[in-house]
């Protein structure tokens, strides 16, 4: 016997009957997924279902700790940089430090226990980039260690300051006039024209940030939280995703906008259009066609209620889903700030407006601008440092080449494209940071072995983090890793608040919460563990807490003792816990609690995925699926399909070309050759039964309470118009050369405590036979060198609980909706 609900084989009439036997066979082989037992079917557990699997990421992570053979001090108050750097007698800048330190070496050596820099109380103003090179490298014996003297008191800021005694409350006649009724008497302002500034405000999308007093203040919007609600549709507008090659999008100009018109539901002040007219310098953001898709779009007139963008969007404004309304706000408007905390900057007139927060104080409190003098601000709604920005991360620190080289205990922020780079060398460390008020990333990490974060918080960024390294071709791991840091609030939406990609990347023991973007992930041999996500994507659709797609290289990356709970969708298209998408291969996700997961635990469709040992509870679905080609014409069909399409149709390496992907990473069917042949043998498996469908899946041994429908098979295509198919598909359309077994009831009582989302089973619950318990109680933060406070999770997972406990995600409600933006923490 192989499988117990593999035997469907016997519904299946249409299908050969021995031919399915020999494929069977071949699974168990390449799975080895089940024991043969003629009276029992105990699971043959894989190696990542034991808790000594993370020794293969964790053995040797951290570099020895070491007392210091010497120690430099550096104060901004009191400092001098021709001192000795002695704590009487201290440097006033890291750079005298950092030269300290390759003069010493360069005369003795560095003496043993290595060197620290401690940085006394003060805010230190970095103007330009900090480099450290090689020549700043430490040793396993000698490391070289930059700390706060107390975490929380020791500021690194960038951008640029001005003086708040220069603000006076506004009372010129013809200025009131363009404020919103609430800010008159509220709102203080300062000419810059004499200021040189500009650069910081280039306008026309790219807005800037604002700081003050360590918190990063809101860009004046309608409305303050969440979107109002287009009515009417009047024109869909030109559109570029259905272009044809070598066909131009329609044209525009400022003079003769071409875009969509639409006209909201919410009435717009006329204040908006008389502004409009004035600086013609306004942007619409929001979901215009479908809730997976965030536009950020220019304004190109606003008569009375009908607002019409500049130019074409890629979908154009279209009411696809008919039980959600389009949400759209606008962005860069005076005459809508209207709270504490929302600023603007008049382009036309070089005026800043900003409503101060609880707590200004004239000349005491500080305003920062954040960006990169001279070289613009970075591009908000692109990746740092992306093909799009079309220039470098320029980093607040950078370190290429370092070892044994740690900054710790710091609060970094008002940062512009990136806070800190790390590119190469190995065993480097930001560890107890605060990293937060960027513009762009807080942290990016390139190759190297052994370098990571932990401990940190990040928050008030577009995005947190990225991190890569490994090689694909030889399977090298690269061993960085991300531990118990808290990432939140962060502004990117979708894929990419946090990055990973390479061979051998470790994730664990992080809380990611109140964000509308979470972890996107291409790598092979990654190990995500003991994290938790909580309300995340409450403006999106068609979203996951952590997602990878349309690739075959991403091999055995293992989502194990994770904890999900509350993604309490608005509607329309599904958010869901973790995914492969389009057809991606090699996820496991082993061993995870899900407690209102939104839409679903888990989402794939391709080969070689396993949902096992997991727990959902109060939620549509455990599994979506996608009914995909089985027989051998249909996947001769799916070849055939593959090579004359790309490369004519769609350019060579779109998404979709799996072999081409993936050769380029690990060679000319690198699957068949060392050392991926020997590691992965069930890929070529794969590669030669079906790749198009769920092929050597396993989806068993799960559990389940409150589950409407726990595998929901779509029997539509994958494609946009597909996804919109009311087609379902039916339990016998799953290949055979796969486990699929419905998940088993559960009963809430087997846990600990329900209010307090403490899910370890009870003393004395006896699992199903071959299920092993879940290490709940090790999810989450810890307490350690790195963070000795963790916060208490019995009482915020409590207050959780009770938050949302009496609210449901999948109608739509915007005033239920809107509530669920976290405040900033100004306004708490």
């Amino acid at each position: 016997m192989i499988k117990k609900v593999l035997l469907q084989e016997k519904k299946m009439k249409t299908r050969d009957h021995y031919k399915s036997y020999v494929l069977l066979l071949m699974v168990a082989i390449a799975n080895m997924a089940f024991a043969q037992d003629s009276e029992t079917e105990d699971y043959k557990q894989q190696p990542h279902s034991f808790p000594e699997y993370s020794e293969n990421y964790t053995k040797n992570l951290f570099a020895p700790k070491v007392k210091p053979g010497k120690t430099f001090y550096v104060s901004v108050n009191n400092g001098n940089d021709k001192n000795k750097g002695t704590k009487k007698s201290p440097f006033k800048s890291i750079e005298a430090a950092r030269d300290a330190i390759r003069n010493l070496k360069a005369s003795s050596g560095l003496p043993k226990g290595g060197i620290h820099v401690i940085l006394l109380k003060g805010t230190y103003n970095i103007e330009s980039t900090i480099e450290f090179t090689s020549e700043d490298t430490g040793t396993s014996t000698s490391p070289i260690v930059y700390k706060g003297e107390k975490k929380g008191e020791v500021i690194l800021t960038g951008g640029v300051g001005i003086d708040t005694k220069r603000f006076q409350v506004v009372s010129d006649e013809v200025l009131l006039n363009r404020l919103h009724p609430k800010a008159k008497g509220n709102v203080i302002s300062v000419d810059l024209s004499k200021d040189n500034l500009a650069s910081y405000f280039p306008g026309d999308g790219k807005y800037g940030q604002i700081a003050l007093d360590g918190h990063m203040l809101q860009l004046a919007q309608w409305p303050n939280r969440g979107y109002h609600h287009i009515a009417k549709i009047h024109e869909r507008g030109p559109t570029t995703r259905w272009l044809k090659p070598g066909e131009k999008p329609m044209g525009y100009s400022k003079e003769n906008p071409t875009g969509g018109k639409f006209s909201f539901k919410e009435e717009l002040s006329p204040l908006v259009q008389a502004e409009f007219e004035r600086t013609g310098d306004m942007y619409a953001q929001g979901y215009f066609h479908n809730d997976w898709y965030f536009q950020h779009e220019p304004v190109g007139t606003v008569n009375e209620d009908v607002i019409q963008l500049l130019h074409h969007t890629r979908y154009g404004i279209v009411n696809k889903i008919k039980s959600i309304p389009r949400r759209v706000r606008l962005f860069n408007v005076l005459a809508e700030l209207d709270q504490p905390g929302e600023w603007y900057f008049d382009k036309k007139e070089q005026r800043l407006y900003v409503w101060p927060i609880k707590g200004f104080e004239p000349g005491k409190s500080t305003i920062r601008f954040i960006g990169t003098k001279n070289k613009s601000i970075n591009d908000s709604y692109a990746q740092p440092g992306d093909a799009k920005t079309k220039q470098p991360a320029l980093s607040l620190i950078a370190m290429e080449n370092t070892s044994y080289f740690t900054l710790s205990d710091f609060i970094i922020e008002n940062t512009g494209n990136l806070a800190i780079s790390i590119k190469g060398g190995e065993y480097n460390l930001l560890a107890s940071n605060i990293i937060r008020n960027g513009a762009g990333m807080g942290v990016k990490i390139k190759d190297g072995k052994y370098n990571g974060i932990t401990g940190c918080d990040f928050y008030a960024l577009y995005a947190a983090f990225s991190i890569s390294g490994g090689n694909y071709k030889t399977l090298e791991k690269s061993n960085n890793f991300a531990t118990n840091n808290i990432i939140r609030n962060c502004r990117y939406r979708g894929y990419g608040v946090i990055s990973l990609s390479g061979v051998g990347i470790y994730f664990a023991h992080n809380l990611l919460h109140s964000m509308n973007g979470a972890v996107v992930y291409n790598t092979t041999n990654l190990l995500m563990e003991y994290n938790e996500f909580y309300n995340i994507g409450y403006e999106m659709g068609d979203f996951n807490v952590a997602y990878c797609g349309a690739n075959w290289y991403t091999m055995n990356n293992v989502l194990r003792y994770n904890f999900v709970h509350h993604l309490i969708e608005p509607g329309g298209h599904p958010v869901a816990a973790f995914r492969n998408d389009d057809g991606g291969a090699g996820l496991k996700i082993y061993g995870n609690v899900f407690y209102r997961p939104g839409r679903g635990s888990s989402q794939f469709d391709g080969p070689l995925n396993d949902f096992q040992n997991n727990i959902t509870m109060d939620s549509y679905m455990a599994w979506w699926t996608l009914k995909k080609d089985t027989t051998k014409e249909a996947i001769q069909k799916k070849w055939d399909q593959l090579a004359s399409v790309y490369g004519h149709e769609l350019p060579k390496g779109d998404k979709g070309d799996f072999i081409y992907i993936m050769e380029q990473l690990i060679g000319g069917k690198g699957w068949l050759k060392s050392p991926w042949k020997d590691t992965f043998p069930e890929l070529k498996a794969m590669i030669e039964t079906n790749p198009w469908a769920q092929t050597f899946g396993n989806v068993n041994l799960n559990y389940m309470n409150k589950v409407r429908n726990p595998f929901h098979i779509h029997g539509g295509s994958g494609t946009i118009e597909g996804m919109e198919s009311k087609k379902k598909g039916r339990f016998k359309d799953l290949p055979l050369e796969g486990s699929f077994e419905l998940p088993v009831e559960i009963d809430l009582d087997a846990f600990e405590d329900i209010s307090a989302l403490d899910f370890r089973f009870k003393k004395g619950f006896k699992p199903m036979k071959s299920f092993k318990p879940i290490p709940f109680e090790k999810i989450g933060l810890i307490k350690d060198d790195f963070r000795k406070k963790p916060l208490d999770k019995k009482v915020y997972r409590s207050q959780i609980y009770e938050r949302f406990k009496n609210e449901k995600g999948g109608r739509y409600n915007a005033k239920i909706v809107s509530a669920r933006y976290p405040l900033p923490d100004y306004l708490k």
